[in-house]
């Protein structure tokens, strides 16, 4: 694919040389036009070996170990040395190969060693300075090109590292409480808690493990974990909580980042699980529009237990930054607290299964 690039530009190149340079030959057409035509196309090809010389080592050589290294002086005159050759070679073509290609040669350009010169730094020096300009130009193009390129692939590279670090510190605080819940069950011989405590814990990690590895999942799969982990933590506090959970519209065909809402729910219920009340309650109320999911959670809390008003302080500064990640500028987040509750409202766009994320999924198999 590389050399037919080469080859098309070299052809463009051919046709513009000998339509511009020669022109002034065809006055003195003798052997028809096809034969006349094929003249200049030889000589031009002769002139152009120079241009390739001059173009390849400036690409190649010249642009990467002394322009782009800063040692201008150098490409400079390396360049003009170049440019030197090429001329020499291109008079030795007008001197010594030209008059044996074209019989009409003497004629029509006047054989004279000032103008054998002139010619030979127009067709040679001058045209070839043009080429590599050209040259140049593209080949810093595609390089500043492929330099853009990677530097999105790191980002993405560095932005999905940087997710997957995030996902893996909200892990291990819920698995680890759960287990414990579990266990302090089991040590209590409430066997039958126990085992809907562990039933609900395989489900979820079964979703953990097998689809939170992926960028987006289905939003009902999303919204099926909560409520397992909403009717867990139910089990595990007992009669004392009152919960309702409450979602309307359609989230068959929606995605969303996995565990995105549960670290606001995991939240609530650090709240709920006090045992200065003897009666708690959680409210979850998730709406799921054409274009966007707006969950407002309400729970109980502590009289005298102060809520912070920004996710830094509250423990859900790794969730704030996966939302500004992953949903820039299109999410909305505001915690707030009064004396016996608090509310939490999250709005984001999530994305739909069978438009926008078939495209992310195309990009990133192009990518791979």
């Amino acid at each position: 694919m590389r050399w037919r690039r080469h080859v098309l530009f070299w052809v463009v190149w051919l046709v513009y040389f000998t339509g511009t340079f020669f022109y002034k030959e065809q006055p003195f057409i003798k052997d028809g036009w096809l034969l006349w035509t094929t003249t200049l196309f030889i000589k031009s090809i002769f002139i152009l070996c120079g241009h390739a010389f001059i173009c390849y080592i400036t690409i190649y050589f010249l642009l990467p170990q002394f322009l782009l290294k800063g040692r201008y002086f150098s490409f400079t005159g390396l360049l003009v040395i170049s440019g030197i050759i090429v001329t020499v070679w291109t008079y030795l073509c007008y001197a010594w190969l030209f008059p044996v290609i074209d019989s009409n040669f003497h004629s029509s350009t006047a054989v004279a060693a000032n103008v054998l010169l002139w010619n030979s730094i127009l067709g040679g020096f001058l045209s070839s300075l043009k080429l590599v300009a050209i040259a140049a130009t593209i080949k810093l193009l595609k390089r500043w090109w492929l330099k853009q390129n990677e530097n999105m692939r790191l980002e993405k590279e560095k932005i999905n590292v940087e997710l997957q670090l995030l996902k893996a510190q909200i892990h291990p605080d819920f698995l680890f409480s759960s287990l414990d819940n579990i266990y302090l069950f089991a040590q209590n011989n409430d066997s039958p808690r126990a085992s809907l405590l562990l039933l609900k814990l395989s489900d979820l990690l079964s979703y953990m493990l097998y689809e939170c590895d992926k960028p987006l999942v289905p939003l009902n799969k999303e919204i099926q974990m909560v409520k397992d982990y909403m009717m867990l933590e139910k089990t595990r506090i007992g009669k004392r909580l009152e919960m309702d959970l409450s979602v309307k519209g359609n989230a068959d065909d929606k995605m969303i980042a996995p565990l995105l809402l549960l670290p606001f729910i995991e939240n609530s219920f650090s709240y709920c699980d006090n045992e200065q009340l003897e009666k708690t309650w959680i409210n979850l109320d998730l709406r799921i529009g054409e274009d966007e999911l707006t969950m407002k959670l309400v729970n109980g809390k502590p009289v005298d237990k102060t809520v912070p008003g920004l996710p830094e302080e509250n423990g859900l500064a790794n969730v704030h930054k996966r939302l500004n990640l992953l949903y820039p500028g299109s999410n909305e987040l505001k915690i707030q607290a009064g004396p016996e509750l608090m509310i939490t409202f999250l709005k984001i766009k999530p994305l739909s299964s069978k438009q926008e994320f078939e495209e992310l999924k195309s990009e990133m198999i192009n990518e791979k």
